[in-house]
């Protein structure tokens, strides 16, 4: 790989990653839709089996899944802020792979 091309990669990667991070608009787990019943005994859920759609963020902390409530007037700024922790995420794993391909190339350049 070109060291040049790397570099610039990886400026181009960490100025797109200090935005989103220094922006804090990311909270970390899956967005989980459930269909669930309320147990409201006259509700449709109950009379006519059709289940309530709802929104939770599942996340797992210590060996444990915690999975929370969101309600419908959060749910898109709350999808949206686990879509910029996804992207935090992969831009950290190219990061990370780019150092690594450095790393290659300064062992193989004093190799010979």
């Amino acid at each position: 790989m070109d060291r040049n091309y790397m570099e610039s990669e990886l400026k181009k990667i960490t100025s797109d990653l200090a935005k989103l991070v220094h922006e804090g608009n990311y909270l970390r787990g899956n967005a989980v839709i459930m269909k669930r019943v309320c147990g409201n005994p006259r509700c449709r859920c109950a009379v006519e089996g059709k289940k309530h759609i709802s929104l939770y963020v599942c996340k797992k902390q210590d060996s444990k899944t915690s999975m929370t409530y969101v309600p419908v007037r959060l749910e898109d700024d709350v999808q949206k802020k686990i879509a910029n922790y996804h992207k935090i995420k992969n831009l950290l794993e190219r990061v990370s792979d780019l150092n690594y391909g450095q790393l290659k190339l300064n062992k193989e350049q004093k190799d010979v």
